[in-house]
């Protein structure tokens, strides 16, 4: 739903008929009217009507909350009166409007009348029922109005058009951002087995959350101790007077369902389970994975993991540290997942020696629920996010990732390391998160390009791209320049630009004059520019201004290395003026190979230039920038659709070699294959 909860949609049986009663007793007396028209309603007759049904010219969808066994929380149905025309009518229970709920019940009852040779619907509504007539209008569906004696009479097509589809998108990235708010925005959060001994996961995943400035309240849960590192401890879950938003569970893996199920009756709206032990360990694990998210689905429940390593939100006015690294990144504009909890000790660890700020983390383990889908929602609706950074074993959907990242890529790059690329990574991946990767990765390369991923090939490199995209601008064309004071150097880093396409191209005439000007003769003003072993500070910044103001260069490379350790920080000063003298109308990019480091001004907060240990990391990372600058520049161009694509012949086709065994199409298959296409 549009807040991140969530509810069960299905057909209504004869079995629905006493809580189907027991909503309609439920509702106000000014919802029955609006209902039923009148105040006066047999509410036995009503809920007969609505649960014998054919499924064809009668259908009654019914909501409830979390799972099946809920409580009715709100229904539509459509009524056959001609071939292709029904009268439909719904209600939604008062405290669960405003959540898109009619909306979602309105375009499934639409599917399915569709499905049944059904064009139009119609709704006969009481005139002061405005909000059902707004409901009807948003939608995106052709809604056509007209007033008749007592009534207002609304009609519109199944079909759903490009904006109904629309709308029905952008409300489901709105729930899903929503869903993964509840746990990185959380207000008071519960440790579930948190331990005395900051040594346990437990016991440090306490201590991050009491050891940061975190905004809100935090509960220890521990069955044999009345407090924990010096707060009040509770022994189960429902021992805490106050709401739960978040529990972080490390427990046995046998115990999480019980606490999972206590959880649920507490009220608690999202878990994270960083305990092991589940799909990754094989069918049974696998089994009490699954019973975990029957619980987490049938109670509205949403949940992070398990086998995770939990989230980080380094917004101050959230600060949230629920996980187990003893490291914690400084606040920036990079948002990062990891489907390894393993490695996001790594990358967190690598992002703070790095100085390289986050907005957010969160490692999903199994994504048995949150997936890095929902999390591309938050991540895009999110305004201190600049650059995602994914770290993938697998796809749970590849197609809606592939319409979310194509979308939000336009303004936020996507930077992607996906592993198992060979076989033997995709078994290893298999047995670590229990992620199934059917595709080849020549599918996965593909499919990340076209809709303009950055994918890398290491860590490192996805950090590389990661500092220069948050730092710098993307650049608008290959075109790239080299300053240097050391000629060997400039040569790897040409070598390495031109061999990952960009292009080490000529200087204008009037730049190579200016350069001349004021470098000594023995300079090489071609590109690379190489000032050699004696330039200066000085020379630095005129030489960055002038290559900055060639209209044919597209990005700067400056690389330097000190031939006196005494002139670095002098020699820092200067490019960082000159830097931030150019206005940002390029990326510029430093190599500073000092062997005391990088000088302390480079590396101050707030400085924003790029450097790298060695040019040629420089060159790959800038290669990367500017193929997604021309993925961008490009025209998106619109999906072309067929009316003779015969998808169920094609899916059988797939559907028997699968059940062969096979991993090869024969020849004729191919061919029938093709022809359905």
């Amino acid at each position: 739903l549009r807040d991140g909860s969530t509810a069960h949609i299905r057909p209504a049986t004869p079995d629905d008929l006493n809580p189907l009663e027991d909503y309609f007793i439920g509702l106000t007396d000014e919802s029955r009217r609006l209902r039923f028209f009148g105040s006066s309603v047999d509410i036995a007759k009503q809920a007969r009507n609505a649960v014998e049904i054919d499924y064809v010219d009668h259908l009654t969808l019914l909501a409830f909350t979390g799972g099946d066994g809920g409580q009715v929380i709100g229904g539509a149905q459509y009524i056959r009166e001609g071939r292709s025309v029904a009268e439909i009518a719904m209600s939604v229970r008062e405290d669960m409007q405003g959540k898109g709920l009619a909306s979602i019940l309105i375009a499934h009852l639409a599917d399915a009348a569709r499905e049944a040779g059904i064009d139009l619907f119609r709704a006969d509504v009481v005139p002061e029922n405005h909000r059902m007539i707004n409901v009807f209008r948003r939608t995106g569906f052709r809604v056509s109005i007209r007033a008749k004696p007592g009534v207002v009479e609304v009609e519109f097509p199944t079909e759903l058009t490009q904006e109904a589809a629309e709308h029905y998108e952008e409300r489901e990235r709105i729930a899903d951002a929503n869903a993964v708010r509840t746990f990185l925005e959380a207000r008071s959060i519960a440790v579930i087995g948190a331990s005395r001994d900051p040594n346990t996961i437990g016991g440090r995943v306490l201590r991050n959350l009491l050891m940061r400035p975190f905004a809100g309240v935090v509960y220890p849960v521990n069955t044999a101790s009345p407090a924990v590192q010096g707060v009040t401890a509770y022994p189960t879950i429902s021992d805490i007077p106050g709401v739960v938003d978040l529990a972080i569970v490390a427990v046995p893996a046998p115990g999480v369902i019980e606490v999972a199920r206590a959880c649920a009756a507490k009220g608690v709206r999202a878990l994270i389970v960083i305990s092991a032990g589940f799909a990754e360990t094989g069918e049974d694990g696998n089994r009490l994975q699954q019973e975990l998210l029957d619980v987490c689905r049938s109670t509205g429940m949403r949940l992070i993991g398990p086998n995770c390593m939990g989230v980080i939100n380094t917004d101050p006015h959230v600060d949230l540290n629920g996980t187990f690294i003893q490291a914690h990144p400084p606040e920036g504009r990079v948002a990062f997942m990891s489907q390894s909890g393993a490695l996001g000790i790594a990358v967190i660890n690598m992002a703070t020696a790095r100085g390289l700020g986050l907005s957010s983390f969160v490692s999903i383990g199994n994504k048995a629920d949150v997936s890095g889908n929902d999390l591309l929602c938050y991540w895009d609706a999110d305004p201190r996010t600049e650059v995602v950074l994914l770290y993938l074993e697998s796809f749970g959907n590849p197609r809606r990732f592939a319409d979310l990242a194509r979308r939000i890529g336009r303004h936020k790059p996507i930077v992607v390391v996906k592993s198992g690329r060979s076989q033997a990574g995709r078994r290893a991946a298999s047995s670590h998160t229990g992620a199934l990767l059917a595709a080849s990765d020549n599918a996965v390369d593909a499919m990340l390009r076209q809709v303009g991923v950055i994918r890398t090939d290491t860590l490192e490199e996805m950090f590389d791209v990661a500092t220069l995209l948050a730092n710098q601008p993307i650049p608008k064309g290959r075109n790239v320049a080299i300053l240097t004071n050391a000629g060997g150097l400039a040569i790897q880093c040409a070598d390495t630009c031109e061999a990952r396409g960009l292009s080490v191209s000529t200087l204008a005439e009037a730049t190579v004059e200016k350069l001349r000007s004021f470098l000594p003769a023995a300079a090489g003003v071609s590109n690379p520019v190489d000032m050699i072993a004696s330039a200066t500070g000085d020379d630095y910044s005129r030489a960055i201004a002038t290559i900055a103001a060639d209209a044919g260069i597209d990005a700067l490379i400056v690389i330097y290395i000190p031939p006196l350790e005494s002139n670095a920080p002098e020699v820092a000063r200067h490019l960082v003026d000159a830097i931030r003298g150019i206005g940002g109308r390029i990326p510029v990019l430093t190599c500073f190979m000092s062997s005391h480091g990088l000088p302390e001004v480079l590396s101050a907060p707030g400085v924003r230039i790029p450097s790298f240990g060695f040019p040629e990391q420089a060159a790959i990372a800038l290669a990367h920038a500017a193929a997604h600058g021309a993925w961008r520049e490009r025209d998106p161009g619109q999906v072309v659709r067929f009316s003779d694509i015969r998808v169920d012949e094609a899916t059988a086709v797939i559907a028997r070699a699968l059940e062969r065994g096979d991993t090869w199409l024969e020849p004729d298959e191919t061919a029938q294959l093709f022809d359905c296409y």
